[in-house]
């Protein structure tokens, strides 16, 4: 399983241009499960994103590889909405803690 994260400040007022920006479509990594966007309670700018992915990094790698230049092109559509990125990046989950 993979998650790719993201804390994010966005310029102020701009949730709604970004979450449009954001939205992949109908062109969603492969094993994609889900993705959550989570505002601060005191403070609506400050959000965090994760979704999750149920692929190997391997499967990311190649997804990666094979749609660098999309991907790009709506990474720099959604970075007009945002002030700072402080956190970014692909992860590994290596445990999950249940009830």
């Amino acid at each position: 399983m993979m998650v790719m994260f993201s804390a994010r400040r966005l310029k102020p007022g701009a949730w709604e241009d970004f979450r449009r920006a954001w939205d992949p479509g109908d062109t969603k990594p492969p094993g994609f499960q889900r993705a959550f966007h989570a505002r601060n309670i005191r403070d609506e700018d400050e959000i965090i994103s994760f979704g999750l992915f149920d692929m190997s990094e391997e499967d990311y790698r190649q997804w990666r590889a094979d749609a660098d230049a999309q991907e790009i092109q709506r990474v720099d559509h959604i970075s007009a909405f945002v002030q700072s990125a402080p956190v970014e990046g692909v992860y590994e989950v290596v445990e999950v803690v249940e009830e």
